[in-house]
């Protein structure tokens, strides 16, 4: 029997394949004729060629399958509408392919983007908390979660959905991430509102060993976990970590929060219009806090992060200076 691995080209893709592998699975892994598929030819594993975009493509997808990891989505678009056609209208195509087969095991990788930003400062998100996501992202992986809780309650097929913050660590292609590197780089970073703002992360190994572990616990059918490292970080924590793993000494500017929300109003209004700005979303991020509690995974999971920010930092650090890629 197989694993069958949506999303095997991206980061946390990569990662969960060569974990997987390393336990001797069978992997199957679901490509765009247009992927770089160069690294799981390497790896040897089965690529099956489809489109979730299109369900006709994926009729043969389930052969000998058992086990389903669902990561493919989009993350950044400039159109709105590409989120819901991907994460949302996308993960109900493979789902009507797969209720028909015996799955014993459908990990479904969400977001932290689905609840939406702590409606306060030092209360941390957990999975009772009501979902108010703030961007077309977050509403697409929602939509994608409330279908698949739909599928779960009429025809009891397993689920089980996990939601990280923003994932850090080798090959990651963060663009929060990425752009603190790149301003630390430059000796100077604009920071705006308070530097005490709460921040969940997620280090790479972390993660695959929540959603591994997700798999294997039958109790975890039909729920939904928050996995991210042990606990949020501040701004101030990050920077500073990041700063000094990179041997630069930078200056903070700090601009007043209401910069970030006036940013947040035009990238509403741009999103109602069908549009999305990177840009404006990064700064209005700032503003909010996005934090949540891992008490639930480490309870009914036995989820144990072993890698924290200074140990995840150094090595997320390494990997873009060898690379040339910040």
């Amino acid at each position: 029997m197989k694993t069958l691995v949506t999303g095997a080209t991206g980061f946390i893709g990569t990662h969960l394949v060569k974990a997987l592998l390393a336990e001797g699975r069978n992997v199957k892994c679901l490509v765009r004729k247009s992927s770089n598929t160069n690294h799981l030819q390497e790896l040897g594993v089965e690529l099956f060629y489809g489109d979730l975009l299109y369900k006709e493509s994926l009729q043969e997808i389930a052969k000998n399958v058992n086990i389903v990891y669902h990561l493919a989505g989009i993350v950044h678009s400039k159109k709105s509408s590409d989120y819901y056609k991907i994460n949302t209208y996308g993960t109900q195509n493979l789902l009507e392919v797969l209720l028909s087969e015996k799955i014993e095991r459908f990990v479904y990788l969400s977001s932290i983007a689905a609840t939406g930003p702590n409606l306060e400062h030092n209360i941390l998100l957990d999975e009772q908390s009501p979902c108010s996501p703030i961007d077309p992202y977050g509403r697409s992986k929602l939509g994608a979660e409330k279908l698949l809780m739909n599928v779960f309650k009429k025809h009891e097929f397993p689920i089980v959905i996990v939601r990280p913050p923003t994932v850090y660590g080798p090959l990651g292609r963060s663009q929060i991430i990425k752009k603190i590197l790149q301003r630390v780089q430059k000796g100077s970073f604009l920071i705006m509102g308070s530097k005490e703002k709460l921040r969940s992360m997620c280090y790479i190994d972390n993660l695959i060993q929540g959603m591994l572990v997700a798999e294997r616990f039958t109790n975890a059918i039909g729920e939904i976990y928050f996995l991210a490292d042990e606990r949020p970080y501040t701004y101030k924590e990050i920077f500073k970590t990041v700063s000094q793993e990179m041997g630069i000494v930078f200056k903070e500017t700090q601009l007043p929060g209401w910069i970030g929300n006036i940013s947040g109003l035009a990238f509403k209004l741009l999103s109602r219009m069908g549009f999305y700005s990177l840009p404006l979303y990064t700064a209005w991020h700032m503003v909010l806090d996005m934090a949540c509690d891992i008490t639930k995974a480490k309870e009914q999971l036995h989820y144990r992060p072993k890698v924290y920010i200074k140990e995840g930092i150094q090595e997320t650090v390494k990997y873009y200076l060898e690379k040339n890629s910040v």
